[in-house]
């Protein structure tokens, strides 16, 4: 496996574990929105602080794409933490893994290339795997009352934050690694996109969390090493993608997040809260199978590409 392929195996973890701990915060009361501006927090002071230290600016002619690639992920953050708040992380979490055949279809669309019969044959292994993800919600158990509805809008919510981050691979894609010296590229465009989405996420401060808050609820620690997990996910993965390209395989291995979330929010859910405690053993092995299918779908549509 080329080396550059464990960044995106480092995030697809990470991920995860980082979801799993801003879902406890927002299942203890604190708002999505402050795990949307502590994360891009974060990345704004770390990329921030690197571009000052280094003196490696974007030049200004050029702020408008990283200002459009900032806001689709921004978007797509927005869009994942309301997936979670409304649903469960073994139901969300294998959703995103369809955002590798979008990355697929968006890049041969930008190429003008044909789209190969694998794809095609991945998307309908994908739209399986989602079925049997939400059908998985539709087992009655003892101890909880299940929602379809509720299900369709996170589902929806994975969907639309899916499209949004595959916007955001393929910008980087398109706008640095395509460029000559990427590497060197990414060390200045990097830089500006998440400054940018700092000061987007300062449209969501009225809504967030005061400190005070947090503390009373109990949940400074996990909103806080949940958003710093997210925040070296999306480090881990924009440098992959920028100075690398290959967003197809990149997308491949980040994939496997839809296998880790079914198996660790299960394995962790009496430790961490949530809804997969109470569910069976029946509704938690059909969300697996159906993440497993997204997985298959990915394989069969992009391998060897």
């Amino acid at each position: 496996m080329p080396l550059h392929l464990l960044f995106p195996l480092f995030s697809s973890i990470v991920f995860v574990i980082g979801m799993i701990y801003a879902k406890n915060a927002i299942a203890r009361g604190s708002s999505p929105w402050t795990g949307t501006f502590l994360a891009n927090f974060w990345l704004a002071i770390s990329w921030g602080s690197f571009a000052l230290i280094t003196g490696r600016f974007l030049p200004v002619a050029v702020w408008w794409q990283a200002a459009l690639v900032a806001g689709s992920f921004v978007l797509g953050q927005v869009l994942t933490y309301l997936a979670y708040k409304h649903g469960d992380v073994s139901v969300a979490t294998p959703i995103f893994g369809v955002k590798v055949i979008m990355v697929a279809l968006m890049v041969s669309a930008w190429a003008n290339e044909e789209i190969p019969g694998r794809v095609w044959i991945g998307a309908v292994l994908a739209t399986v795997g989602v079925g049997f993800v939400q059908s998985g919600t539709r087992v009655p158990t003892a101890s909880t009352q299940h929602n379809p509805q509720k299900t369709v809008l996170t589902i929806v919510l994975a969907l639309g934050a899916a499209i949004c981050m595959s916007l955001f691979d393929v910008g980087l894609q398109a706008w640095v690694f395509r460029q000559p010296n990427p590497a060197v590229l990414a060390t200045k465009f990097l830089p500006t996109v998440f400054v940018a989405t700092g000061l987007f996420s300062c449209a969501v401060l009225p809504w967030a969390d005061r400190p005070s808050r947090l503390a009373e609820l109990g949940t400074t620690k996990p909103i806080v090493i949940g958003t710093l997990l997210m925040a070296a996910n999306a480090l881990s993965m924009s440098w992959s993608l920028s100075a690398y390209g290959d967003a197809t395989r990149i997308n491949i291995v980040y994939a496997l997040r839809g296998l880790w979330a079914v198996a660790l929010a299960w394995a962790l859910a009496r430790f961490f809260g949530g809804q997969e405690s109470h569910h069976s053993a029946r509704v938690m092995l059909l969300r697996l199978f159906g993440a497993a299918l997204l997985t298959a779908s990915v394989l069969v549509a992009l391998i060897g590409k």
